[in-house]
């Protein structure tokens, strides 16, 4: 053992929005979403980020180029408090 806890290594397949973990043995893993790259290569989101941009979209889901979109722009932080009112 390293000593090392899991969380200070780094994420072999992270969320797109926010980094979390989401490979295999993951909490997330089960219900992640899998988006293809602009290049072919496949990306995921969390739970709990798929779930902040849906309901950004009044609970549509967005295609994997908006997606990349919101991720690349750095909308993420916003969706995460839209549709909470104030």
């Amino acid at each position: 053992m390293s000593g090392q806890s899991p969380r200070s290594l780094s994420a072999a397949e992270p969320c797109l929005g926010c980094g979390e973990e989401t490979a295999v043995g993951s909490v997330f893993f089960s219900d992640r979403r899998t988006v293809e790259q602009s290049d072919g290569t496949r990306a995921y989101l969390c739970t709990l980020c798929d779930a902040r941009i849906r309901s950004s979209r009044k609970g549509t889901r967005l295609t994997d180029e908006e997606i990349r979109n919101v991720v690349e722009n750095g909308s993420m932080g916003a969706i995460s408090w839209a549709g909470r009112g104030g």
